[in-house]
């Protein structure tokens, strides 16, 4: 117990020379800019120096390396104002000059640095659901009357995605994602009107490498995007039942010898149908969503559309039985499968403050025109 006093003891006097030190420092950052106000420029750098040097929360590293960017930008040292707003950007990735509010040879300076991500890692999960589209109906008994039907399944995926940003709009990224997807096949009158109804469910199992191009609204907390690419999607495995709702079953009472019609239901294991399909497919890829900046990160809501580009269908084995020696009453269409995936996720920036080979300097020099000219509007 009396340890365990002298502990909590210990963390309250550590946490008030904390708070101590946070607060004559920001005694110290108040009182250079003052000397920086009255023009005392020169002392101002080892004034900030030892706060500098211990370990000051963000926001005051960023208002005490701006002043210092001032401060060296007044007394004609480049490199000590250049290295003072890369130090700005460290402690704030996202800040940006105003011109309205900032000096504009800060703005001009600040012209010179960028801090965007070169690179990021995103991180997704929900659902979806695939649209079967059939580019060639095939039947088992030829008979016009077969009615055939397919309806959606929800499935869902996980993935993760790196991000390699060409500017602050556009980023190139490159994926892996686990798939589970799944369609459910229905066949009526198989044998005749109101005669045998064949229910196939097919689940599978996808390893997906999307490859995409986004373009990124950069303003704002909410960020609307949109992109474009191709995926390669890979069968890991296929899985599928098959239910026969027998209509025609005949059973015998044991008041009449009179045969009746009822309804038989046979459900198989599940059958392995990887030889039946295409194991190497593709898709193109449209898709969109809403970025939330949340600090530094963000959080997502995407919605994408993949268009499949080949027949799922391994025609050569098209005819051959699921299991040895026992033949079902279902045959596959040649068809493609789409997918529709809802997802929400969890993008984390690599920020990376740095000075640009070309300064964006054109819109600071529209600024000073711009003023110019408001200037000599103004009646003498």
């Amino acid at each position: 117990m009396c340890i365990k006093k002298i502990f909590v003891a210990f963390l309250f006097f550590m946490a008030g020379i904390y708070c101590h030190a946070q607060d004559e420092c920001e005694l110290t950052l108040t009182r250079a800019t003052d000397e920086f106000n009255a023009g005392h420029l020169f002392g101002i750098p080892a004034m900030l120096n030892d706060c500098l040097n211990k370990n000051q929360n963000d926001e005051w590293r960023q208002r005490a390396y701006l002043l210092l960017a001032e401060t060296y930008l007044l007394l004609e040292d480049p490199v000590g104002a250049e290295n003072s707003y890369l130090e700005v950007l460290r402690a704030n990735p996202e800040y940006v000059t105003d011109p309205q509010r900032d000096p504009i040879d800060l703005v001009y300076l600040s012209k010179k640095f960028t801090a965007t991500p070169i690179f990021g890692f995103y991180a997704l999960l929900g659902p979806n659901t695939s649209p079967i589209r059939v580019i060639h109906d095939v039947t088992i008994d030829g008979e016009a009357q077969t009615q055939q039907s397919y309806k959606l399944r929800l499935g869902w995926q996980i993935g993760g995605s790196v991000d390699y940003n060409y500017n602050e709009n556009i980023t190139v990224s490159a994926g892996f994602n686990y798939v589970f997807t799944g369609f459910q096949h229905v066949t009526t009158n198989l044998f005749g009107p109101n005669k045998d109804i064949v229910e196939f469910l097919d689940r599978q199992t996808w390893a997906v490498i999307p490859l995409t191009v986004r373009y990124t609204d950069n303003i704002g907390k909410i960020r609307p995007y949109v992109y474009a690419g191709y995926s390669a999607n890979f069968l890991l495995r296929d899985k599928g039942i098959l239910n026969v709702f027998n209509r025609d079953s005949r059973v015998t009472t044991t008041e009449t010898t009179t045969e009746e019609l009822s309804s038989a239901e046979n459900e198989t294991p599940n059958l392995n149908l990887n030889d039946h399909r295409q194991r190497l497919n593709g898709s193109f890829l449209l898709g969109g969503g809403v970025k939330y900046k949340y600090k530094f990160d963000y959080f997502f809501v995407d919605l994408r559309y993949s268009f499949g580009m080949k027949n799922m269908a391994n025609t050569q084995n098209r005819f051959d039985n699921y299991a040895e020696g026992l033949p079902y009453p279902y045959v596959d269409d040649d068809f493609r499968m789409d997918n529709l995936a809802i997802s929400i996720g969890y993008i984390r920036p690599f920020y990376k403050p740095r000075k640009l080979k070309k300064a964006r300097t054109k819109s600071v020099f529209r600024f000073i025109n711009k003023h110019r000219g408001d200037a000599t509007d103004q009646p003498q």
